[in-house]
């Protein structure tokens, strides 16, 4: 077979393509097979009507555009449809001649010692990483800062007209400081973003979508839907790619494309604010993220025309905006507790240098099961008040709960008791709803969430030897820190007060705009983070081998070793989490290394690199030869497929994983999309 052929088949199998309908600004970002100077076939759940005119661009795996021009839908088929082109013209194989041949290996250690042989991998080894440098923009062009969050969404800049060039925040359409993190698909076709989401989420609870973040990038598993299910009052679905979405009757949109839109939004809004093009952004992402989840926050931006110059953890942009131009030295405790999800970070600062000593988290902890433990407590008390045995609240009526739920909230956290009113709640018979909630109930109905952070923390020290008492300060981020119970619990693990030096709705996103100012002046901080979570490969019966483990200092490399009596083709399913059963953890995507043949005494490695992003890159190639291999990274086979060729897991049983407790309203959610909570 050609080279020329061969890069054409590459080009074939791995070329994105971003297109949008022509006159429409949603921009959908898919894979595309069978590329030829005629057309392709895009391999997408958000198919166009046939003879519907398309605008698009191609790129290659990189992310590099290679073409662009206007196509036309020919044909529908299973899984996407047939474009041809109108404008463009692409041989396929010119195209992939573009794209540079894989760069041979450098030079590697002495093979370590072979252990037992396949299936698991021969040998582990560290190599020395080799990372280009970051892309600078040109001067002229700002970068962003995004606070990428659950609840709500906030983004700065650096004014250099202020002081030495201080972070502002970019106020929101309607004047706020953030962007609720929602959008409402309307059946007419038209996307609400932001607050006009949020204003519509009484009426149309079903197509209005919060909280992605926590479910953003991952591995579809009906376990883990039946779980999450009871935490959204909108139907969960399997998107193409085996990732989460909302089942909207007639497709399932990703929540890929639900973070992309509320993106393009933030972008959009920084064009109004700042009168210049923005196409620049650093944006933050929880620090216990996996690798997927945040190759899925890239991918959500570059769908967003949002180039990322760094993803970067939430916790480390906090410390840089506590700690920017002060001259300090001081280990600092980032506590984030924001409206879906927990992170706890341990940072030495030393003038512009900031080094992650620790971290730990939990993705599905965070203010929104605040607000759940509220809006059951708030039925329950009104049922009681009514004389009522039981009422299964519609999913508008929960609506107005988490709503009255988030309000009470806040003015717990500044009075000792609030009466909530809300009028026609019940309509047969016919009631408004009336009752008082105290500090004292809420916060004995919310202690074990405090308790599970708490947890988290002690972790995290423990991990890493360090005591409470060689923490310098504390620093408080998140929404969620304003509660008095959460302060006085960090109070007392630390035996100090927390600094109130930064705004904890803020410094995320302060930080990430400091961090964008510093690489477009093209100088920047040191930012020395860690792998969050153990990535590893699973062999029989289902065991977790870890190869890369977590706190491991990024960038990082590792390499697996594979001996000569696998012929023909590896396959190498990668997961990342801390159990030893590999089904319960997150399935990052499954490594085919195709004609591996090899002779005598050769053996095949495979290489994982995690740059500064904690996003992971992976070849292969012949041990000491260094022969490219050829890699494919494999997301299209069913998990579930995956798992029972593995087999049942025979390893010792793993530590009961922690579970959000099950309130009234997450069984009515549950019981509403059909699904039920994994007992």
């Amino acid at each position: 077979m050609s080279e020329n052929r061969r890069r054409a088949e590459r080009l074939s199998s791995s070329a994105r393509i971003l297109w949008k309908r022509q006159g429409d600004d949603f921009l959908q970002l898919d894979r595309v097979r069978d590329v030829s100077a005629q057309g392709a076939f895009v391999v997408s759940d958000a198919v166009s009507e046939p003879d519907a005119a398309l605008e698009f661009e191609l790129h290659d795996e990189a992310g590099r555009a290679l073409a662009s021009g206007v196509a036309k839908v020919v044909r529908l088929g299973d899984g996407g449809m047939g474009i041809a082109f109108l404008d463009v013209t692409i041989d396929a194989a010119e195209v992939s001649q573009s794209m540079p041949p894989p760069r041979p290996p450098p030079p590697l250690p002495a093979a370590a010692p072979p252990l037992p042989t396949a299936p698991a991998a021969t040998s582990v080894e560290w190599v020395a990483p080799q990372l280009e440098p970051l892309s600078v923009p040109p001067l002229d062009r700002v970068i962003i800062g995004i606070d990428l969050g659950t609840t709500n969404t906030c983004a700065a800049w650096v004014d250099e007209r202020v002081g030495e060039g201080r972070p502002q925040i970019i106020p929101g359409r309607t004047g706020g400081n953030t962007i609720p993190t929602m959008i409402n698909f309307d059946t007419d076709g038209r996307i609400h973003v932001g607050q006009r989401a949020a204003d519509r989420q009484i009426l149309y609870p079903r197509r209005t979508v919060y909280g992605s973040k926590r479910l953003i990038g991952r591995t579809w598993q009906p376990e883990l839907a039946a779980e999450a299910q009871g935490h959204f009052a909108y139907p969960l679905g399997e998107a193409e790619g085996q990732r989460f979405g909302i089942d909207l009757g007639d497709q399932v949109v990703s929540m890929d494309a639900v973070a992309a839109r509320v993106l393009r939004e933030v972008r959009a809004t920084a064009e109004d604010f700042l009168q210049r093009e923005v196409r620049s952004a650093v944006i933050t992402v929880p620090a216990y993220f996996s690798e997927v989840q945040r190759e899925a926050v890239r991918r959500a931006a570059f769908m967003a025309e949002l180039t990322v110059h760094r993803i970067v953890n939430e916790p480390t942009a906090a410390a840089v905006a506590y700690g920017h131009a002060r001259g300090e030295e001081a280990r600092v405790a980032v506590w984030d507790f924001g409206g879906g999800t927990f992170d706890f970070s341990v940072v030495d600062i030393r003038d512009e240098r900031y080094e992650v000593v620790a971290t730990g988290g939990d993705n599905f902890v965070g203010g929104a099961d605040f607000d759940d433990e509220l809006a059951s407590m708030i039925l329950e008390r009104f049922l009681e008040a009514e004389g009522l045995e039981e009422l299964e609240p519609t999913p508008q009526q929960i609506a107005r709960l988490r709503e009255a739920a988030e309000l009470t909230k806040r003015a717990l956290s500044v009075q000792s008791e609030f009466d909530v009113r809300l009028t026609d709640f019940a309509r047969e018979p016919k009631r408004d709803l009336s009752v008082t909630i105290t500090r004292e109930d809420f916060e004995a109905r919310t202690a074990p969430l405090v308790e599970r952070t708490l947890t988290i923390a002690r972790g995290v020290l423990l991990s890493a030897s360090i005591l409470p008492e060689e923490i310098d300060d504390v620093v408080l981020v998140g929404g969620t820190t304003r509660i008095p119970a959460v302060q006085r619990a960090v109070a007392e693990l630390f035996g100090r007060r927390p600094s109130k030096r930064i705004n904890p709705d803020e410094a995320v996103a302060h930080g990430a705009a400091l961090l964008g100012h510093e690489i477009s002046a093209g100088e920047g901080p040191v930012l020395l983070d860690l792998l969050p979570m153990t990535v590893g490969h699973a062999i029989d019966a289902r065991r977790f081998v870890p190869v890369v483990k977590r706190n491991e200092r990024l960038p990082c490399v590792e390499v697996l070793t594979f001996g000569g009596d696998l012929l023909g083709r590896i396959q190498v399913p990668l997961f990342q989490g801390e159990s030893p059963d590999a089904a319960q953890n997150e399935y990052l995507c499954t490594v085919v290394v195709e004609d591996a043949r090899l002779r005598d005494g050769e053996r095949a490695q495979i290489r994982l690199s995690f740059d500064e992003h904690c996003l992971m890159a992976i070849d292969a190639f012949v041990e000491r030869s260094g022969k490219p291999l050829e890699v494919t990274l494999d997301r299209e086979r069913p998990l579930e497929d995956i798992l029972q060729d593995l087999g049942a897991f025979d390893g010792p049983p793993a530590p009961e994983a922690w579970q959000l407790p099950e309130t009234r309203i997450s069984k009515v959610l549950g019981k509403l999309f059909g699904f039920f909570r994994k007992k």
